[in-house]
C-alpha cells in the first residue's frame, strides 16, 4: 500500500521540521477535512491547516486574528454576538439574527448552528482546518462558502501539563492551562482552562469608561474510555462566558448640523474614526455563554467481507448558548434609541458514519475508501428584542438630519415632536421564536485506479423543516391622564403592530461533489473537484411591518482547479486553487435607512486564486510560510439593491456587476523564521507581513465604506528550552501602527454620518509557556 493510502501520522506545526540523515524535510501535515485522516496533500479541496503551537507562538488568541493567516477568509468579531465570517468574498451579516452563517464552524466534530460560536473561547487547541467552498456533501447545509473544523487537544498517551502567561498593552492578561494524559490501560482525562481579561483600546469620553474591554474565562474536561481494544468513548464538556462594554463604535464624518446638534450634548464631540474615542451615553454590556457536551464513540470492526478497517462513529452533541446586550443605537451623548436584545439557543445533533476500505466498487479501482452515514439536526431559537426611544428623540426630531430622513413626510415633524413629549417608554419590541429540524444522508467514496488516479464521487440529501412565531409589538405610555394618540416609534420607524403564527418552511436539497486527482509521481498531483452548497431560508426577525418577511434558500457551485506538491527533496510544500464559485439566491442583509432588512439578490460570481507554502531554504536557519489570496467577487445580478442613504430612504441601485462587500481582491501573508542554537536553546525570530487589498464594507458600497489596502508588520522572538520544558517569547502586533478601519456603515439617525469601527493599534507582548 501506498504512503497516501496510509494516512495515521499527527498533525505537525506547519513549517514543523525533522532530521532524516542530516537533512531537514517538511514533516506531513494530517487533517480530517473529509472525515477520515489524510494528507493534506491528499484532499482535493483548497484547504490551509493550522497547529495550535503557531497559534501560540504568533499570540493567535482568535479566529479573528487567525483569519489573516488564511488567504481569502476574513471574519470581523467586534460584534462577539454577531460575528461576521467571509470566505471568498461570501459569508453572512448576522446582525439580523435570522440569518444563518455561510460558513460552518464544527469543534471536536460537532456542528454549532449559530455564528455566536465563532466567539466563543479559542484554548487548548490542537489544530484549526480552514475549508473553503462548499462543504455540502460532508458538513452539511449552512456550509456555503466553507467550514471552521477545530480540534482541541487530545487526551494524551502520558500525563502531561502545560501553561502559559501572556500580558500585554491595554491591560491583557491572558492564563491558559491544560494537563491530563490516560490514568491507567482503559481511562484517561484531560482538563484545561482559559481566563483572559483586557482593557479597550476605544476610550469613550462621556461614559470616562473603556469599550470592547473582554472579560472572558472557560473550561473544558475531556475523558477517555477504552472500554475494549476495538471501543473508544470520549465524553468532552465544555463552558464559555464573556462579558465586554459595547459596542465598539465612533461617529465619522459628521456633518455641520450633526455636529451642531451633539454639541448640546458633548462640546468636545469631533468625528475622527482613527483616534479611538467615541462618545455615546448608553452603558451597553454585552453578556454572552455557551454549554456544550459531546459524546463520541468510535469502534473498529476490522476486516467483514471484502471490507477492511471498516469503522464506525457516533457523535452527539447538546448545546446551549446565550447572547444579551444593550448598545446605543445612535452611537452620541444624545439618548436618542437603545437597542435591547437577548438569544437563546438550544441545539442537538446526532452523527452516525461509516469508514472503511475496500479492494474496489464493482470491479471499479484497485481500491476505494469510503465514508457514510447519517445527520440530525434539531434546534431551538428565541430572540426577544426591542428598540427603546430615549428622552431626547423630541430635540431630535427638529434636526435637519430628521427633516433628510423623513423626505415628504417631514411636515409631520412637528406634530411627531409634541408625541414624543406627551409620551414616556415608546418603544418596538420583537418577538421571534423558531425550531429547526434537519435529517440527511450523506456518503462519499474515493476510488484509487492504480498509483495515478484518485476519483472521489459524493452525495449529501437533507431535508430540513422551520417552523415559527414571530411578532413586532408597538408601546407607549402617556405623560397625560389621557391615552396616547400615537406612539412614536410607529411614525418615524414607519413601524405597526403584526402577529404571526405557524409559519413554516420545508425545504429538500442535493448536494453532490466529484474529484478528480492525479498523481504526477509520490510527490506532486493535480486536481479538479465539483461541489454544491446549500443554505437554508427562513424569516426576518427583526420587522417593523411584518410584511415580506420570507427569503429564500441559497445555492453554490464551485468548480476548483488544483495542484498540490512536494518538492526539492520535501523542502517545499506548494499547493494551489483557482476556482469559480456561482451563487443563485444570494441572502443580502441591507440597511434601509432605518433598520436592516434581509433579502435576495439575483446571482453572483466569485473566482480567484489561493496558495499556500512552507519552505525550508538552503540557508539552514531560515524557513518560510506564506499564503496568497486573489479574489474577484462581483454580483452577476442585483437590480433594485439599496442605494447609499444619503440618495434618500429607501432608494435604489443596480449594482449587477459591481464588487460584493468585504472582498479585497488580493490578501497576503510572508511569515519568514531564522532559528538558531543558544547554548542550550533555540532562538526563533520571526516576522509577519500581512497585505490586505482595499475592499467595501458596505452592502450598497457607498464609497465613505472603502477601507483602503494596507500591510501589517508583526514581530517575535521566542527563546525555547532544549527539553521543551519552557518556552519564553516576546512580540509586537502591528509594529509600525497602522491605524485601519474594520467596517464603516451608515449611522441610523444621521445620514451622511457613519459608524466605524477600528482596528487595533500597535499591541506588545510577552508569554510564558512552561511544560511537564
Amino acid at each position: 500500500m501506498n504512503y497516501r493510502n496510509s494516512l495515521a501520522l499527527p498533525l505537525l506545526a506547519m513549517a514543523a521540521v525533522s532530521v532524516q540523515a542530516q537533512q531537514r524535510v517538511l514533516e506531513e501535515v494530517v487533517v480530517t477535512a473529509q472525515k477520515t485522516k489524510q494528507s493534506i496533500q491528499d484532499v482535493p479541496i483548497s484547504v490551509t491547516a493550522v497547529d495550535g503551537e503557531f497559534m501560540k507562538d504568533a499570540g493567535i488568541s482568535d479566529l479573528k486574528e487567525l483569519s489573516v493567516y488564511v488567504p481569502n477568509v476574513r471574519i470581523d468579531a467586534n460584534d462577539p454576538g454577531s460575528p461576521q465570517i467571509f470566505v471568498r468574498g461570501f459569508g453572512t451579516n448576522t446582525f439580523n439574527p435570522s440569518f444563518e452563517s455561510s460558513v460552518g464552524f464544527v469543534q471536536d466534530e460537532m456542528f454549532f448552528g449559530r455564528a455566536a460560536y465563532f466567539t466563543e473561547a479559542m484554548f487548548d487547541i490542537d489544530r484549526v482546518e480552514v475549508l473553503r467552498g462548499p462543504q455540502g456533501t460532508l458538513f452539511g447545509k449552512n456550509t456555503v462558502s466553507g467550514v471552521f473544523n477545530v480540534f482541541s487537544r487530545p487526551v494524551g498517551n502520558e500525563f502531561s501539563a502545560d501553561v502559559e502567561l501572556r500580558a500585554g498593552e491595554h491591560g491583557e492578561q491572558r492564563l491558559e492551562a491544560g494537563a491530563g494524559g490516560m490514568l491507567n490501560e482503559w481511562f484517561g482525562v484531560r482538563v484545561s482552562a482559559l481566563t483572559f481579561e483586557k482593557d479597550g483600546e476605544l476610550e469613550n469620553r462621556f461614559l470616562n469608561r473603556d469599550e470592547e474591554n473582554p472579560d472572558q474565562e472557560a473550561w473544558r474536561l475531556k475523558l477517555n474510555f477504552l472500554a475494549s481494544a476495538n471501543t473508544d468513548i470520549e465524553l468532552i464538556a465544555v463552558e464559555s462566558d464573556t462579558t465586554i462594554n459595547y459596542w465598539p463604535k465612533q461617529l465619522a464624518n459628521l456633518d455641520a448640523d450633526t455636529r451642531d446638534y451633539l454639541d448640546d450634548f458633548d462640546p468636545e464631540i469631533e468625528g475622527d474614526p482613527e483616534d479611538f474615542m467615541t462618545s455615546y451615553n448608553v452603558d451597553g454590556v454585552l453578556e454572552k455563554g455557551s454549554s456544550s457536551y459531546i459524546g463520541k464513540l468510535s469502534h473498529s470492526f476490522g476486516a467483514i467481507g471484502s471490507l477492511y478497517n471498516l469503522d464506525t462513529v457516533v457523535v452527539l452533541g447538546n448545546t446551549d448558548l446565550y447572547v444579551e446586550q444593550d448598545q446605543d443605537l445612535d452611537v452620541s451623548p444624545a439618548d436618542i434609541a437603545t437597542l435591547l436584545n437577548r438569544e437563546d439557543f438550544k441545539q442537538n445533533t446526532v452523527e452516525w458514519r461509516f469508514t472503511g476500505d475496500g479492494e474496489g466498487l464493482f470491479g471499479l479501482g484497485s481500491s476505494m475508501q469510503f465514508v457514510a452515514g447519517v445527520f440530525y439536526f434539531e434546534s431551538d431559537y428565541q430572540l426577544d428584542a426591542g428598540v427603546v426611544l430615549g428622552r431626547d428623540v423630541g430635540s431630535w426630531l427638529g434636526t435637519e438630519d430628521a427633516r433628510q430622513l423623513a423626505g415628504d413626510d417631514a411636515p409631520l415633524l412637528p406634530g411627531l415632536q409634541l408625541a414624543a413629549a406627551t409620551t414616556t417608554n415608546d418603544r418596538f419590541d420583537f418577538d421571534y421564536v423558531q425550531n429547526t429540524k434537519a435529517l440527511a444522508l450523506f456518503g462519499q467514496m474515493t476510488l484509487n485506479f492504480g498509483d495515478s488516479w484518485v476519483v472521489t464521487p459524493g452525495l449529501r440529501i437533507n431535508r430540513e423543516t422551520k417552523t415559527i412565531d414571530t411578532a413586532g409589538t408597538e408601546r407607549c405610555e402617556s405623560t397625560t391622564p389621557l391615552p396616547p394618540a400615537s406612539c412614536v416609534n410607529g411614525l418615524l420607524l414607519g413601524a405597526n403592530s403584526y402577529d404571526h403564527r405557524d409559519l413554516e418552511r420545508k425545504e429538500s436539497d442535493v448536494s453532490p461533489k466529484l474529484s478528480v486527482m492525479y498523481y504526477l509521481n509520490d510527490e506532486v498531483n493535480v486536481f479538479a473537484t465539483y461541489s454544491k452548497g446549500f443554505k437554508s431560508g427562513g424569516y426576518n426577525s427583526i420587522s417593523f411591518t411584518g410584511e415580506d418577511l420570507e427569503f429564500q434558500d441559497e445555492n453554490a457551485v464551485t468548480l476548483e482547479l488544483g495542484t498540490k506538491g512536494s518538492y526539492f527533496n520535501r523542502t517545499l510544500n506548494l499547493n494551489a486553487t483557482l476556482y469559480r464559485t456561482e451563487y443563485d439566491n444570494l441572502q443580502v442583509l441591507a440597511f434601509n435607512g432605518v433598520f436592516f432588512d434581509v433579502s435576495n439578490a439575483a446571482t453572483a460570481i466569485s473566482q480567484g486564486l489561493e496558495v499556500d507554502w512552507q519552505w525550508l531554504a538552503p540557508w539552514e536557519p531560515l524557513s518560510v510560510i506564506g499564503s496568497l489570496g486573489l479574489l474577484d467577487a462581483y454580483y452577476e445580478e442585483y437590480t433594485g439593491a439599496p442605494a447609499p442613504v444619503t440618495q434618500g430612504v429607501n432608494t435604489r441601485q443596480d449594482l449587477s456587476g459591481e464588487a460584493i462587500a468585504f472582498a479585497p481582491e488580493s490578501s497576503f501573508m510572508l511569515s519568514p523564521t531564522l532559528t538558531f542554537a543558544l547554548w542550550d536553546e533555540m532562538l526563533n525570530l520571526s516576522v509577519d507581513v500581512i497585505h490586505q487589498g482595499d475592499q467595501f464594507t458596505d452592502t450598497d458600497l457607498d464609497p465613505a465604506s472603502k477601507v483602503p489596502a494596507n500591510t501589517k508588520f508583526n514581530v517575535r522572538a521566542s527563546l525555547l528550552d532544549g527539553d521543551e520544558r519552557w518556552n519564553l517569547t516576546v512580540g509586537v502586533k502591528n509594529l509600525t501602527d497602522k491605524l485601519t478601519q474594520n467596517q464603516v456603515v451608515d449611522s441610523v439617525f444621521f445620514p451622511g454620518t457613519y459608524y466605524a469601527q477600528q482596528n487595533a493599534g500597535r499591541q506588545a507582548y510577552a508569554a510564558l509557556r512552561l511544560n511537564w
